[in-house]
């Protein structure tokens, strides 16, 4: 009876679901775009709920007072309609315009009421929206508020306020108009970007995935599409990072930034995707941080981690002041024992703030798999942390990593380093590790031979780490850890399989040897409030 159903019913159908999943994704290859795909806004507002907030929001169209349960806001635009308005506010109301073929100078998109908080006329200088209902407007694009009787006192048209110098205007945008015969959809394709003629320009494009940091990502993305162009907002959730970078080539020689909204797995995935690419000129970086760890924002004072108050209005301030500096990429080579020597076995990776072989690594790889289980359903930052507590205690009871130094060697410039009894050894490129442990700074005064650490002075720092328990201790500062020295290029043998990670990556490494060199530079961006 199984052989039967084996070869008349579940063979047949498990053939046919695999030939209908080839077929899909070939089609969706054949009608694939290198154009960067964008919201078609002659279609509907882009609707998100508005949920805890305390300033009074009235519908756009009924003028009603909207509740926490029923009350939408347009993220680009900011008009705002209860649920039973929202087709009647799609059709009436025009949302946030990203693209037109108007030569003539841009107007002001004038939104009635809802207006800011703490809105301020830009003609009276005397406070708006101070009534109930909807009263006063303000431009989606400039962000000015005025009173009814002081809006014919202001200019028709539009300069794009304060942050002119970051936003790509509608009008330099060229789209092509695209119909899918299979799905039969109008969509919106970037082509290329016309730049304006605006002195010290330097567009920002923000990076971020929507489902990351609790879903922080999504209300992040949201906030800047209200002070930006929408089209500058990319969510990795739906592109990858090649269609988000696209706009950098698009821009030709006009110098960008990119602000990334994620961990440092992000912002490295993010980085290579630069390197890789050959950008020119190449963009600069700046952090929001989302991840549990942020080392890298932490070095370039973007924060410990995402205010769930962010104010983008002073984030693009910030940027706009950044300091750019350059941030030392680092080749990874590992190459595995036992295999046959083919160039191809290697495996090739980039570093931008730290390796950890041993202990730490294996706390990381367990916190890893936990997170990606189908089981894991608390995504929350302190929830996070007391479950790398939880797994750091383990190892102070399991010892996985004891005798690592019987099973490693360490080289710095090609000079084996002698290794006390150890757990763990981390290769640093940045002064932060952990969340925020400056490792190299902890033990310079029993090691006054060794230089200071930079970011950017193509030396690597090695120290090693005694064990889990030595972890908590250098986290409250109690303790130091052990300097190895400082190389421009470093090289590991390992001889037994143990933990490994790259930038908060981890994994589980068979036998290998990996050699760290110099690469070149990334840019990034440095805020001045640190």
């Amino acid at each position: 009876m199984w052989d039967e159903d084996l070869n008349i019913i579940i063979l047949p159908t498990l053939s046919t679901m695999i030939f209908f999943i080839f077929t899909i994704n070939f089609f969706r290859y054949l009608l694939s775009n290198s154009h960067i795909q964008i919201r078609d806004v002659t279609k509907e507002h882009n609707w998100k709920s508005i949920k805890g907030t305390t300033k009074a929001y009235y519908c756009s169209i009924c003028e009603v007072l909207l509740l926490n349960l029923d009350g939408l806001f347009c993220d680009s635009c900011g008009v705002c309609a209860d649920r039973g308005c929202i087709k009647l506010a799609d059709k009436q109301l025009k949302c946030k315009a990203i693209t037109f073929n108007n030569d003539q100078p841009m107007k002001h998109h004038w939104v009635k009421g809802n207006l800011p908080l703490v809105a301020m006329c830009y003609i009276c200088e005397e406070e708006c929206d101070i009534e109930p209902g909807l009263t006063d407007w303000w431009c989606c694009w400039c962000q000015r508020c005025v009173h009814e009787a002081c809006k014919s006192a202001l200019s028709d048209i539009c300069d794009f306020g304060k942050f002119k110098s970051m936003i790509i205007p509608p009008g330099s945008l060229e789209v092509i108009n695209q119909r899918s015969t299979m799905m039969h959809k109008r969509r919106l394709h970037l082509r290329s970007v016309i730049p304006p003629n605006w002195s010290n320009w330097n567009p920002i494009i923000v990076v971020g995935n929507r489902k990351s940091g609790n879903n922080d990502g999504d209300q992040i993305l949201s906030l800047f599409r209200r002070l930006l162009n929408p089209a500058q907002i990319m969510d990795l959730a739906e592109r990858d990072p090649v269609a988000a970078l696209e706009w950098c080539r698009l821009l030709g020689k006009t110098p960008s930034t990119i602000l990334v909204a994620g961990g440092d797995g992000t912002i490295a995935w993010l980085l290579n995707t630069i390197y890789k690419l050959e950008l020119k000129p190449v963009p600069s970086v700046a952090i929001i941080p989302l991840g549990t760890g942020n080392d890298l924002s932490r070095v370039l004072g973007w924060g410990k981690e995402h205010d769930s108050h962010l104010d983008p209005v002073e984030l693009l301030k910030k940027v706009q002041t950044a300091e750019k500096v350059m941030l030392d990429r680092w080749n990874v080579i590992i190459k595995p024992y036992g295999g046959l020597g083919f160039r191809g076995s290697y495996r090739t990776l980039f570093m931008y703030n730290y390796i950890s072989v041993g202990v730490d690594a294996q706390v990381t790889l367990n916190f890893h798999r936990t997170r990606e289980s189908r089981f894991y359903l608390f995504n929350n930052r302190i929830f996070n942390k007391l479950l790398y507590l939880c797994f750091g205690t383990q190892q102070v009871v399991e010892r996985e990593c004891k005798d690592l130094d019987k099973n490693l060697e360490v080289y710095l410039d090609d000079k084996k380093a002698e290794l006390p009894s150890i757990e763990s050894v981390v290769i640093l490129n940045i002064p932060s590790w952990a969340a925020g442990v400056d490792l190299w700074k902890m033990g310079e005064e029993d090691d006054e031979s060794s230089g200071i650490q930079s970011i950017n002075d193509g030396k690597l720092e090695v120290v090693a780490l005694y064990s889990s328990f030595h972890m908590a201790q250098l986290q409250v500062g109690l303790s130091k850890p052990h300097r190895i020295g400082q190389a421009s290029t470093v090289k590991i043998k390992l001889l037994r399989s143990c933990a490994m990670q790259v930038d908060g990556e981890p994994w589980y490494q068979n036998p290998c040897e990996f050699n760290i060199t110099y690469c070149n530079q990334a840019s990034m961006l440095m805020s001045n409030d640190f």
